[in-house]
């Protein structure tokens, strides 16, 4: 086993992302889908009583869904790590695992496996090499036959792995003949080949005329135009075209953008880039306070973009500013900090400096900044105006969204795939911090829809 499949395996189910698999101990057939991970509360360690706790519980899940609880409260329980997941009938299941509190460093490692289930190591691989990036390493258009060719090409040029090729090549010939499967003995790869796969199997499934599911039909009337097949696909390389996978050219050279997705998860975090490219005159008159916040993260560099909005928001002052601006960036002194607004913070921000690599790359600042963009992201989180504009932003798109919808059989995997258009972005945007941490800067901010 791999040591990042060790490191994964050890930290449990909140380690997984969305697309990742649990098989039933039982019956190999009955097999989760993660959707979504969440802990609540999500701004404190512990609510105040279990009372509390589940009335945030019945405000975290809607209505009449299907609960199934991973273990029983005690009366020292106060928080609770919620899994979304779907289920080999496509339902929607929440699986709640019940903790005291929330710890500093985080919830991994409290909850080893999905109750009744095991988690299928082998769908995991993320490292595998058939991402679109991986595959397709220019902007170049190409028809079905070219795109099909592509693909087969890149997973072959790319791996030795012949089960992963065989799968691949499977995945191809059934989205040029318009069906889904069953892609024979591909559940190993169920995962990557529905999170990463589907960005440019999707396509490849519309230009070849064979999937016209969801709002195809109804794209294509708006467009006027009576058939996808002849057209051609891109793949933009620049992700400054942050929604954007890639671009669907007609016959007749109608341009169309496309966002592609798994249909039963919120997939990666993205960039607030997007979400500000689609903010025009009306959106900016309705939510001026908000577009503005939205095109700070967007526009600015990843200081001074969280540190204007946290400026802005009452959490920083100019004193606070003026102390960072003049902190040596190699410190590892906490009270080196000249404001106690500023060591409050760095000192309420939880690190996990359990590595020499981890100790020797740990500076306040990283760890200040990590503490002020989690603040931002909290306060921002439950401004309801705030979320109304990512909302109406969001959905102020020409954009098709091609989602892929598979299911596990067996050994075997089928791939679906469907249109929304305009793309229709559900769920409740809430800002995403994967990459400000104690020892670096690793990109912007992100959100993700819950």
């Amino acid at each position: 086993m791999r040591f990042r499949e060790i490191v994964a395996e050890s930290r449990g189910v909140t380690a997984r992302t969305a697309g990742d698999t649990y098989v039933n101990a039982s019956n190999p057939n009955d097999v989760l889908t993660i959707v979504d991970i969440n802990a609540i509360p999500s701004d404190k360690p512990a609510y105040n009583s279990v009372e509390e706790l589940d009335q945030a519980i019945a405000a975290a899940i809607p209505s009449n869904s299907k609960i199934v609880n991973d273990n029983n409260k005690t009366s020292a329980t106060r928080a609770a790590i919620i899994a979304t997941v779907t289920n080999a009938q496509n339902q929607t299941e929440y699986h709640v695992r019940y903790i005291q509190a929330i710890p500093p460093q985080g919830v991994h490692g409290l909850w080893k496996t999905i109750k009744g289930y095991n988690y299928s190591k082998g769908m995991e691989k993320e490292s595998l090499p058939i991402k679109p990036a991986d595959i397709l390493a220019d902007e170049n258009y190409r028809n079905a036959n070219e795109l099909a060719a592509a693909i087969v090409a890149g997973v072959k040029r790319n791996t030795n792995d012949q089960q992963l090729i065989d799968a691949v090549e499977q995945s191809v010939k059934m989205a040029q003949a318009g069906t889904p499967g069953p892609i024979k003995n591909a559940a190993p790869y169920f995962n990557v080949l529905q999170k990463y796969a589907g960005e440019y199997l999707g396509p490849l499934g519309l230009i070849s005329g064979g999937f016209t599911g969801g709002d195809t039909v109804k794209m294509m009337q708006q467009l006027q135009i009576d058939t996808l097949a002849g057209s051609r696909v891109k793949f933009p390389q620049d992700k400054a075209q942050k929604l954007i996978d890639s671009v669907i050219q007609t016959a007749g050279g109608i341009e169309i953008q496309v966002s592609s997705k798994i249909s039963t998860a919120g997939g990666a975090a993205s960039s607030l880039a997007g979400v500000a490219e689609q903010i025009d005159d009306n959106l900016q008159q309705r939510y001026p306070v908000a577009t503005g916040i939205i095109k700070a993260f967007a526009e600015k560099d990843q200081v001074n973009g969280p540190l204007s909005v946290a400026l802005q928001l009452g959490i920083l002052d100019q004193q606070d500013l003026q102390a960072l601006a003049s902190l040596s960036r190699s410190s590892k002194n906490i009270d080196d900090l000249t404001t106690e607004n500023l060591k409050s913070l760095a000192r309420n921000q939880g690190v996990k400096l359990d590595t020499a690599e981890k100790q020797a790359s740990y500076r306040v600042f990283f760890h200040t900044m990590t503490a002020i963009v989690n603040r931002v992201v909290a306060t921002l989180n439950q401004d309801q105006t705030f979320v109304s504009a990512m909302q109406d932003a969001l959905n102020n798109n020409q954009y098709v969204q091609i989602l892929t919808k598979g299911r596990v059989a067996g050994n075997d995997i089928f791939l679906d795939y469907y249109t929304k258009f305009p793309a229709v972005f559900k769920g409740k945007p809430q800002l995403y911090n994967k990459t400000y941490m104690s020892t670096g800067i690793k990109g912007r901010l992100g959100f993700k829809l819950k």
